[in-house]
């Protein structure tokens, strides 16, 4: 036997020959990380798949006079044609040649190949094309540590006693509101529209705003919020929270520009099946929050007027900015040998599972481990050490 000629053993699988098959594919390179693999399949290396094929297709046929499950192989080959026998061997021959196929082509292959038979015809070679996206190459900046360098943190400002006062009244809003208490209706504008410039007789018509019966601002009431010894104390904490919380989003806008520059300054061609991931990551989000609003998705696009196909074209460009940031936080991970603690990982999990019990375990698990390993690359980013 010659190196290029192909075995077989008992079971239709190769004894030796189908990585030389595999490396007669010619590779193309395509945009979207994908990569296009040209290449035929000689008939006598699809012909062991046929027994098989057609027992399958056998199984499936209905046909009077036989249960189903019955039908004789000869008479199942003569009502499907033959041409259609082959394609099911060749779908089952290519179910196995696959992974050699990749491996001498596309290690790095992810996603369900898309594979088409560009040629067939009982007795001649079959003509495939396959189509594949593989992990990208990311080549991220050389000092990549040291992006956030001039990206200062903005300061802020001391609290303006007009916020305090802002957020206490939301909050005496809240609690009238719990409380059932009512609200006042507004009362009529009796201007009589007697020629004041600028006033017409729909301003002269108008509500005025009249503000809803609050609980009375004291001690007694601030205490029962909480653990507070009073209005000024409240007030005090109040002025506390609103400048943490002002803190907190200026480390992240802080933290969003660093990231800018790194999507910028990295170079990746984004796989078309990662974007399609998080696209579907962001469509989900929205189903389930117009859900926790009583409206169905379908009520949520009759209401904004557009479908569901304009909403993914919309946000397509931030599904390809996130696809690109995760691959790139891959990268930074293996690089720098970041793993998520374990610790935190089953605490989350744990928590997690008990608002989610009917979640995958397994994959709860890989999204709590992935956020918090991209925490602490993030983190590393920020510090620029």
């Amino acid at each position: 036997m010659s190196k290029n000629e192909i075995s077989f053993s008992a079971q239709g699988g190769p004894a030796s020959g189908w990585n030389t098959l595999a490396k007669a594919f010619i590779k193309k390179e395509l945009p979207e990380s994908e990569v296009e693999l040209t290449g035929e399949i000689p008939a006598d290396v699809v012909a062991p798949y046929r027994e098989k094929a057609l027992s399958l297709i056998a199984a499936d046929l209905d046909i009077p006079g036989f249960r189903r499950g019955h039908v004789p192989a000869d008479m199942a080959a003569k009502k499907v044609g033959e041409v259609a026998l082959l394609e099911e061997a060749v779908e089952l021959f290519m179910r196995d040649f696959y992974p050699e196929l990749v491996e001498a082509h596309a290690p790095a292959a992810v996603g369900r190949p898309d594979i088409r038979i560009t040629k067939l015809a009982p007795g001649n070679p079959v003509g495939i094309i396959i189509r594949t996206s593989v992990y990208p190459t990311v080549e991220v900046p050389k000092h990549w540590k040291k992006l956030g360098e001039g990206i200062e943190i903005e300061t802020v400002p001391d609290i303006l006693d007009a916020e305090v006062d802002e957020a206490l009244t939301s909050i005496r809003r809240a609690r009238a509101k719990a409380d059932g208490m009512p609200e006042q209706e507004p009362a009529q504008n009796l201007s009589s529209g007697s020629g004041e410039p600028g006033q017409d007789s729909a301003s002269a018509s108008s509500k005025l705003a009249v503000p809803q019966t609050l609980p009375e601002l004291n001690d007694e009431f601030a205490k029962s919020l909480g653990q507070f010894e009073g209005v000024e104390d409240l007030k005090q904490k109040l002025r506390d929270n609103i400048k943490m919380e002002k803190e907190q989003k200026a480390k992240d806008t802080r933290r969003g520009k660093i990231i800018e520059v790194l999507l910028e300054k990295t170079k990746l061609d984004v796989p078309a099946i990662f974007v399609e991931s998080e696209l579907e990551k962001i469509i989900s989000q929205m189903k389930e929050d117009t859900q926790r609003f009583g409206l169905s998705f379908e009520d949520y696009l009759k209401r904004v007027e557009k479908t569901e196909e304009l909403v993914r074209a919309e946000f397509r460009e931030q599904a390809t900015k996130r696809a690109k940031l995760q691959l790139i936080l891959n990268k930074l991970a293996e690089d720098e040998k970041v793993e998520a603690d374990q610790e935190a990982v089953e605490t989350e999990l744990k928590h997690a599972m008990e608002h989610f019990p009917d979640a995958r375990l397994d994959l709860v698990r890989i999204h709590i481990e992935t956020v918090l390993r991209n925490e602490k690359v993030l983190q590393i980013l920020e510090k620029g050490e």
